[in-house]
């Protein structure tokens, strides 16, 4: 091994150690903090701690079979989950960070870093809170759409990655949602959500991946149109501004929205609408947008799928028109066992706002299988197959088999799917 290959993996060794030691003081500080801390009845703190190992036979998504990387990996996920409910207030906070060390290329090795914030605090006429959400990841990992089976709003879902995950390098993010609703009368309300999110990357990545902004104001009206039903008008506007675009762009859109009951643990909703994408010096027609989503929630069953339509900014530095599906469903095989399927599945095309050099089809397939060997021991196997076609941009498909094993501890969390 040369010298700088032993240079950095000294300094991944030094990383690793860092990370460990900041979860675990950020753990006991906060165990500290509060009396009885895990055991108080508004507050919940749950560690989590996971080690395993992987191994993907195209880590980079490569199109070419002859310069596919053949990865395996040892890794560590440490997470906290702090939680607090009372009557009229919710709060969630999640530090994470996910420790990547591949045994035979050091440049797959990564520190990627997580924070996960809700909050929400309901009033008698007033109900109002906020998501948070930062990100400090390989861009190897950020780009990837990955199905997040513990997921159960797919508004929380990520929809704007660009695929081009076989660069090296890093991409900070954040996503911040705060949303406003006011009950009007019995039957309808008023409401308001500012979607604001931001991306950087390495300056290595110029003219591939650029640093983006992109702010969405949604402003609705809900009248309940039954006991069951409710209907809903929303208006929005959007503004995404990248470094490697000339100007900024805007987009305008009306849409009306159904929600409706079938039952106390099924929902669907249907929305459809129109959205003007205004980019400088590019021709384009108002677009069809529109979603169709159904959820149900049983004691062993949580599922979800939602199809949908709509013009998404990316760090490509450009808006495009994403048809997205998206599909969880989770469930408890005994008191043993669970088990899990997900699809993320996208495609591109800017023939409605752009030209069409940057088509680009996304699926992701996943499984996984949770065996419980106590409440706070368990092994969890997973099996993702994705697939990609970059288009004429970065020209052709590639595809990658990528299998899991944890192990992971739970000593305060309570068995759920």
């Amino acid at each position: 091994m040369d010298n700088s290959r032993t240079i950095r993996k000294n300094n991944r060794l030094v990383a690793l150690i860092r990370s460990l030691a900041l979860f675990v003081l950020l753990t006991a500080v906060l165990a500290v903090s509060l009396p009885n801390f895990a055991q108080a009845q508004d507050w919940r703190f749950e560690p989590i701690l996971s080690i395993g190992v992987e191994t993907d036979d195209n880590a980079n998504l490569n199109i070419r079979t002859d310069q596919e990387i053949n990865s395996t990996a040892t890794l560590i996920d440490a997470r906290a989950d702090i939680n607090y409910t009372s009557p009229t207030t919710s709060f969630f906070v999640q530090p994470k960070v996910v420790i990547r060390n591949d045994n035979n290329d050091v440049t797959l090795d990564s520190d990627d870093y997580f924070l996960r914030s809700r909050f929400r605090r309901d009033g008698i006429l007033n109900t109002f809170g906020f998501f948070a959400d930062f990100d400090q990841q390989a861009v190897r990992t950020a780009e990837r759409e990955d199905v997040d089976l513990g997921v159960e709003d797919p508004e929380e879902v990520p929809n704007d990655s660009t695929g081009l995950v076989f660069l090296e390098g890093d991409r900070n993010k954040w996503r911040i949602r705060p949303f406003w609703e006011y009950k009007l009368s019995n039957l309808s309300s008023i409401g308001a959500e500012l979607d604001y999110r931001e991306a950087q990357y390495d300056s290595v990545f110029a003219g591939i991946l650029s640093d983006y902004s992109n702010a969405r104001l949604i402003l609705d009206y809900t009248r309940a149109l039954s006991d069951v039903t409710n209907g809903l008008i929303l208006l929005s506007g959007r503004r995404y501004d990248a470094d490697n675009a000339l100007s900024e762009v805007n987009t305008y859109a009306l849409a009306v929205e159904i929600e409706h009951r079938l039952s106390r643990k099924t929902q669907i909703k249907v929305a459809v609408g129109v959205e003007d994408v205004d980019q400088p010096n590019v021709e384009s027609d108002p677009q069809f947008i529109y979603s169709a989503r159904i959820s149900r929630r049983l004691e062993t069953i949580r599922m979800f799928a939602e199809y949908q339509r709509s013009p998404v900014g990316t760090g490509a530095g450009r808006i495009s028109m994403r048809d997205s599906l998206i599909m969880n469903l989770r469930r408890r095989l005994n008191e043993k066992i669970s088990a899990g399927i997900g699809v993320r599945a996208y495609s591109e095309d800017r023939s409605g706002v752009s030209d069409s050099a940057g088509d680009r089809d996304y699926v992701q397939l996943r499984a996984t299988l949770e065996w419980y060997l106590t409440e706070a021991f368990v092994i969890q196997a997973d099996y993702r197959y994705t697939a990609i076609n970059r288009g004429q941009d970065f020209g052709g498909r590639a595809n990658s088999n990528r299998v899991n094993l944890w192990f992971r501890y739970q000593p305060f969390s309570v068995p759920r799917l």
